[in-house]
């Protein structure tokens, strides 16, 4: 893909879901970050059916499906908590993107392994690859020959949803004059994110492994993040 020609988002493209105003804060703060989490799942509507009717008010403002289209569910203005980073200040000057996908991926090797929280137990294939939940799936697949946070295989995110992510880093770094620049610290534990600094963040800049692993740095993410400081 050519990043070089992306521009900031046709507003037209996003669209809204009737998302309880008890589900998120209608409190407007400046904004200075932007965080991108993936769901650990492969639907808009599961992700969110996670999220209703939790009290502890656990949401995005953005939904990205697989094909590329932002689902909004309340204004980048407002807040919810989505880094459990111990510092609700992040949470309410931060914007945060949720991208269908599944995660980091198990491969099979014919024993019994342990997946999700509460622990299950699954009799698992040689040929096959398992999500988080236990559940195994056949997606494109991102693979990490040294591993990212313990894993060596990953959901792929979708040249379409890397597209529209840019478009919309585009739009919010001008609307709330966030800095764009490519940050090589924040695929892991940063300082500077947790600090506040202004600029394009993953969830694991600000938490340690294992407790996240999303984004993964896919080389096609990294070359658009990198691609957006000369577009900005």
């Amino acid at each position: 893909m050519d990043w070089t020609t992306l521009k900031s988002i046709d507003l037209r493209k996003i669209k809204t879901i009737d998302f309880p105003e008890d589900q998120y804060l209608k409190e407007v703060y400046t904004k200075r970050q932007i965080c991108l989490h993936h769901t650990v799942g492969s639907s808009v509507d599961g992700v969110i059916s996670s999220w209703e009717g939790d009290a502890a008010r656990v949401a995005v403002c953005i939904v990205l499906d697989k094909e590329g289209i932002p689902w909004q569910l309340f204004s980048s203005r407002y807040w919810a908590y989505h880094l459990k980073a111990g510092n609700a200040e992040l949470d309410k000057h931060s914007i945060a993107i949720e991208i269908v996908n599944w995660g980091q991926l198990i491969a099979g090797d014919g024993t019994v392994k342990q997946f999700g929280n509460p622990p299950k137990s699954v009799q698992t294939q040689i040929g096959k690859y398992y999500a988080y939940y236990g559940n195994s799936v056949t997606v494109p697949m991102q693979y990490y020959e040294h591993g990212f946070r313990g894993f060596n295989y990953f959901d792929k995110y979708t040249d379409a949803q890397i597209q529209t992510i840019g478009e919309l880093l585009l739009y919010w770094g001008i609307r709330y004059e966030i800095p764009l620049t490519y940050n090589e610290d924040m695929w892991d534990l940063s300082a500077r994110a947790l600090d506040g600094n202004p600029g394009v963040w993953g969830h694991v800049s600000y938490r340690p492994a294992p407790a996240k692993s999303d984004p993964h740095p896919q080389p096609e993410l990294i070359e658009m993040l990198k691609t957006l400081e000369g577009i900005a």
